[in-house]
Order: C-alpha cells, then structure tokens, then sequence
C-alpha cells in the first residue's frame, strides 16, 4: 500500500460517516413523522428513538464533515509552505 493510498482511506471513511449520519437523520425524521401521524397511538419509545436518532445522525455528520474540513484545509496549508 502506498502513502497516497493510505491517506485517501479515512477519507472515504469519514466521507462514509458523513452518509451514515444523513441517513440517520432521515430515519430519524420518518420516525417521528410517523409518531406524529400516529398521533394519540404513538408511544413515547417511538418519539424518543426519533429524536435520538436525529441527535446521532447530527453529531456523526458534523463531526466527520469537520474532520474532511479540517485535513483538507490542513493539506492545503501544507502544500503552501
């Protein structure tokens, strides 16, 4: 494996993080969409598991979209100097 491979690996890692964590969201919103269209017959598990699911599809996109930020602004810097 050369070195131009290995730094493209966590890219697409942190790229997939940053899918995973949109779906999460999605998912996250078809939950408490259906909750909502439940309306009286939605239990409160089903509300939680959407908003929990929201939160973690969140936090996982920004905080792989703010490392790809981060190292792309890193290797430019880099290659300036």
């Amino acid at each position: 494996m050369t070195i131009r491979q290995r730094t493209r690996e966590p890219f697409a890692v942190l790229a997939l993080g940053v899918v995973l964590g949109l779906l999460a969201v999605a998912a996250g919103a078809g939950l408490w969409l259906h909750a909502i269209h439940l309306g009286v017959h939605a239990d409160a598990g089903a509300q939680s598991a959407s908003v929990a699911a929201i939160l973690f599809g969140v936090f996982l996109a920004v905080c792989a979209g703010h490392e790809i930020w981060r190292r792309k602004t890193h290797q430019q810097h880099h290659h300036q100097h």
